[in-house]
């Protein structure tokens, strides 16, 4: 590197020769920024407000010498280069110069200027490479850090992918070992009538009592496979609701007209409590509609006869909350603890030998979530009741 007037380093030489330091200031002020001082103290002084990036210095000054000056630099100005200067060519202070003061050029006086022109133009060129080598160093360091902090996150990523499959093969299993059980009981049933009608010579009484038990033993098949189906659709990370502005009354009004002749059937008193002026929200109508419906089903099932369901709705500030309370066999706090997982069974039983495939609560647990919701449980214990609340964002 070529020293030129458009270079911004700076230098502070030290001498306790007045002409020589003011030749050398001459000389080397049309390269860059010059300081002297002529003697070590005050270059110290110096050196507490101007840090140069080389410090040329004589060995042979008053109080100090050259190599007390430029090791006691170091803690002023750590990162300048330093150049010691002697008319005495003594090994011992090159020695003392490197392991003392960190020299890294030694001329004798008289000096060449072309030759102390040059040592500084080398310097300058390997600070130069220095700061950019540390600059690389830097970026490398940087670079490395975002690497690992990417890599990180994909394995996170990956580990996570890789617990939902594992959860979904899970699921998966679970869900086979369960159409496994519960299907043969209704298959059984469904076999037997088969075996009936081919044996044949069945009274037109009896003959519509085996038809009824197939298609209850049909409608227990579907529904198990439909909670199946559903379970399988809402467990898939890319599943996404299909919102709309729902107008709540019609669902739920809907809703209750279909469980009334099943509230009959078992003198159950179904009261419906839906107010006209309910707000849209914003929702999936049929994955909804789906969760209303278990826990209005559940509610009749697990009622006796001659019990109570009472289903409404109501809005409660930025919420939308649809409660269903039965007076049924209630729920102890471990079904509560319980209730929401998946192809769990609780201790209660449904009243009318109605069946229930254990997925119910769970599916609609999932259907709030999606909607930013919540589900949640109230019972006072065993044959007190039970009471779920909906809790749907408005807007």
């Amino acid at each position: 590197m070529h020293l030129s007037s458009q270079d911004s380093i700076r230098l502070l030489f030290v001498d306790d020769e007045i002409e020589f330091l003011e030749t050398l200031r001459d000389f080397f002020s049309q390269f860059a920024h010059v300081r002297t001082a002529d003697n070590a103290e005050t270059a110290l002084e110096i050196l507490a407000e101007f840090k140069p990036d080389i410090i040329v210095s004589d060995q042979r000054m008053g109080v100090l010498s050259g190599i007390d000056f430029l090791q006691k630099s170091i803690a002023i100005s750590p990162d300048s280069e330093r150049i010691l200067m002697t008319a005495y060519t003594d090994i011992s202070n090159v020695v003392q110069g490197i392991n003392r003061a960190r020299i890294s050029y030694y001329l004798t006086k008289p000096v060449d200027f072309h030759q102390l022109k040059l040592a500084i133009e080398q310097l300058t060129e390997a600070n130069h490479l220095r700061h950019e080598n540390d600059e690389l160093i830097k970026e490398l360091q940087e670079s490395n850090a975002d690497l690992e902090h990417k890599i990180a996150e994909r394995s996170a990523e990956l580990q996570n992918a890789y617990n939902l499959l594992q959860q979904i093969q899970t699921t998966r299993e679970q869900m086979v070992r369960m159409a496994v059980h519960d299907l043969k009981n209704p298959l059984g049933n469904i076999d037997l009538v088969l075996s009936e009608f081919k044996r044949g010579g069945i009274s037109t009484e009896d003959f519509q009592d085996l038809v009824d038990i197939a298609k209850q033993s049909a409608k227990i098949m579907r529904g198990l496979v439909e909670d199946m189906l559903t379970v399988a659709v809402l467990s898939q990370p890319q599943y996404q609701l299909h919102l709309d502005d729902v107008e709540l009354k019609p669902i739920l009004t809907a809703i209750a007209s279909g469980f009334t002749q099943a509230a009959l059937n078992k003198s159950i008193t179904l009261k419906v409590s839906i107010p006209d002026d309910l707000p849209f929200i914003k929702a999936d109508h049929q994955q909804l509609q789906h969760v209303i419906d278990n826990l209005v089903s559940n509610a009749v099932k697990y009622t006796p006869n001659g019990g109570e369901v009472v289903f409404s709705a109501r809005t409660d500030g930025n919420s939308m909350l649809i409660e269903v309370k039965d007076s049924g066999l209630g729920m102890t706090p471990e079904d509560i603890s319980h209730a929401f997982q998946e192809f769990r069974r609780l201790s209660a039983r449904p009243t009318g030998g109605e069946s229930s495939t254990g997925l119910g609560l769970f599916i609609a647990k999932k259907i709030t979530e999606l909607h930013h919701g919540g589900i949640s449980i109230y019972s006072e214990g065993k044959d007190k009741g039970t009471t779920f609340t909906v809790k749907l964002p408005l807007g």
